[in-house]
């Protein structure tokens, strides 16, 4: 097990909203330490769930130019709709991590499988971890990053307690998102249960200062907007009272506000001689 506490310096706003690539870049340097990613030349490599900015593999790409192949898989087909971020060195699939049917062309092919910031936001995560020792090669690796709380979801639970917001709100939302007993220990036991060995867990808790007013209000705004019906003319009047609900929510660093994350990176490996995966 691994626990730390990390309080960065003030992000600029052009940070908040690059946040999480800066998470993707850090997920990735981590692998070259634990995994011992040098030279991807011969691997085939998985970016899982890699959303329409394609955070960890645009990462990947930066990192290691001469990866032998890097797929990206998403279950929205939208993702990859966007030509702007899209490298021809990125072969792109739908697929739902979820099912083994939407994985089949990847079955025992995969060298290296990498998710960042994705798996948080699925409940079943047996699946995710059953699919993905599936999809590899046996004496493939696996990295993992996650979020196990988040000052974000604390504000969101408030704010749809409000009536006026539970009534604009279209998006979706688990109670049940970060349960308090799944931390370190149970993710690793599950990835053991599944089949990988040599099974790294760490878990870190980062604080983010409060940078300006206008700042993290406009980078508030950018997280929650779209999963609310806002008209145009409301903007700035939802804006400044979620604004302060958000203030009167998170906690507070050194008796200033700040922004608090808890997440876990997981690393792990399949065994050479492929064991009979777990199915309970």
């Amino acid at each position: 097990m691994a626990e730390s506490l990390q309080t960065t310096k003030k992000p600029s706003s052009k940070q908040i909203e690059d946040v999480l690539y800066h998470y993707a870049s850090l997920f990735v340097q981590e692998c070259t330490f634990e995994l011992g990613w040098r030279d991807l030349s011969k691997d085939i490599v998985m970016d899982v769930g890699s959303g329409r900015n394609l955070n960890c593999s645009n990462v990947i790409l930066k990192e290691f130019p001469d990866v032998r192949a890097l797929i990206a898989i998403d279950k929205d087909q939208s993702v990859f709709e966007t030509p702007d971020h899209l490298d021809e060195r990125i072969s792109c699939y739908v697929a739902n991590i979820l099912y083994k049917d939407t994985l089949k062309p990847f079955i025992s092919k995969i060298d290296k499988v990498i998710s960042t910031n994705v798996i948080h936001k699925i409940s079943r995560k047996r699946p995710i971890f059953q699919n993905v020792y599936r999809m590899l090669k046996p004496g493939g690796e696996a990295a993992f990053f996650f979020l196990l709380d988040s000052c974000y979801y604390q504000f969101l639970t408030k704010l749809l307690k409000i009536p006026k917001f539970k009534d604009m709100f279209k998006g979706r939302y688990n109670p049940n998102m970060y349960p308090k007993h799944r931390r370190y220990l149970y993710y690793k036991d599950m990835l053991e249960d599944v089949g990988f060995c040599d099974v790294v867990s760490k878990v870190e808790e980062k604080i983010y200062p409060h940078p300006s007013e206008e700042d993290w209000k406009n980078a508030l705004y950018a997280a929650y907007k779209d999963s609310f019906e806002i008209s145009p003319e409301s903007v700035d009047e939802i804006k400044e009272i979620a604004f302060q609900i958000y203030l009167r929510t998170i906690e507070r660093y050194e008796g200033e506000p700040c922004y608090r994350v808890l997440s876990i990176s997981l690393f792990c490996k399949k065994e050479k001689s492929t064991k009979i995966l777990c199915e309970v």
